[in-house]
């Protein structure tokens, strides 16, 4: 079979969906098309990066919020004017409790780890155990409570089969009000006009600013994936609490929560490549790997974890689908989705399934 034409190299990159699978297997095993597909993706990266500038347009809503949020705060004659661009977060990262969102997390950096180019088009449930969970912690040496907001804001770690590290925008930290939030992340967010019995107003708003993880793949982790280097990028989120109505209650009943997609690209490696990869690691659960493999193509689909136990309904939010979780003593519920604007939400709390899905119309 002839080499791959650059015409569909560069289609990988913008439409991976596109690709016929022949050429696919073809490029899974062509060094000489591996080195064209990376300098595609090279290419993009760096058009991505000129075309995405910032505008110097002022948005007159998000600067009086900020100046706003500003003249409030303790010591703002001190603080130096912060400017946020229209455009800031204009880039191409998650059910009713914090134990869900950490889950969510790793789901999230195990897709992207599979793919050249990652971006996501829709979600899909995928069981995780407290098994499996241990397993990934054990490949990777990060734990689930780190990636839910303990890791420090940049840091590196040696792996079996190469050097990881992080950097973010930020830490979380909790703000003001939602507009401000959604200054601060770049997310468009609609808040529920009708909440459901027993719901109280919202009562902590927090953000997550952009992580941005890289992997350096050292010679020894193999022939087409030694020396490649995947970049990850999650974020930001923003998520929205709200308590209880009876008085002096401090128990979240519901959370919003809006994140950018995330988003993977690789210097070497091709989507399979990574996919082979990744299941052939010793301490993955066969049951794990057989979950991805049935996932489908890795380039679309957004894996949401479900623990053993939940009962799960696929559903549609907004004509987009969705993953419903539910416990089993339906006392409790989640929903999450990812929009036509590349937005994942998750909507979650101390409620019936019903009730979820009303709120996650409102939002979506």
């Amino acid at each position: 079979m002839p080499h791959v034409s650059s015409s569909v190299l560069r289609r990988l990159v913008d439409e991976p969906l596109a690709v016929p699978d022949r050429d696919r297997r073809h490029l899974a095993g062509c060094d000489h098309c591996q080195t064209e597909s990376a300098e595609a993706a090279r290419d993009a990266a760096r058009a991505a990066r000129l075309l995405g500038a910032s505008d110097q347009v002022s948005d007159t809503d998000l600067e009086w919020i900020l100046l706003q949020d500003r003249l409030e705060a303790p010591g703002a004659a001190r603080r130096p004017a912060v400017r946020v661009p229209r455009r800031l977060m204009n880039v191409s990262v998650g059910a009713g409790t914090a134990a869900a969102v950490g889950v969510l997390a790793v789901g999230v950096a195990a897709a992207a780890a599979l793919t050249t180019v990652y971006a996501p088009t829709h979600v899909a449930p995928v069981t995780l155990s407290g098994s499996d969970l241990r397993a990934i912690e054990n490949m990777t040496h990060i734990g689930t409570a780190q990636l839910s907001g303990e890791l420090p804001p940049s840091g590196s770690r040696q792996l079996a089969f190469g050097d990881l590290s992080w950097s973010t925008a930020g830490r979380t930290q909790q703000v003001s009000s939602i507009a401000r939030a959604s200054a601060m992340t770049g997310l468009a967010f609609t808040a529920p006009a009708t909440l459901p019995s027993g719901v109280g107003a919202p009562d902590n708003i927090m953000i997550q600013p952009q992580v941005t993880i890289t992997m350096q793949f050292g010679q020894g982790a193999g022939p087409g994936i030694g020396g490649s280097t995947l970049e990850i990028t999650l974020g930001p989120a923003m998520a929205v609490q709200y308590g209880g109505q009876s008085g002096g209650s401090r128990l979240t009943t519901l959370a919003v929560a809006a994140a950018r997609r995330p988003v993977a690209t690789s210097t070497g490696a091709s989507a399979s490549q990574l996919e082979s990869f990744l299941l052939s690691r010793s301490g993955l659960p066969s049951g794990l790997a057989q979950a991805i493999r049935l996932l489908g193509n890795p380039a679309a689909v957004l894996p949401v974890p479900v623990p053993p136990g939940m009962w799960v309904v696929r559903t549609h939010i907004g004509g987009a689908p969705a993953v419903l979780v539910t416990a089993s003593t339906a006392f409790a519920s989640g929903v999450v989705w990812e929009g036509s604007d590349g937005v994942v939400h998750a909507v979650g709390g101390l409620l019936d399934r019903e009730d979820v899905l009303n709120v996650a119309r409102q939002v979506g």
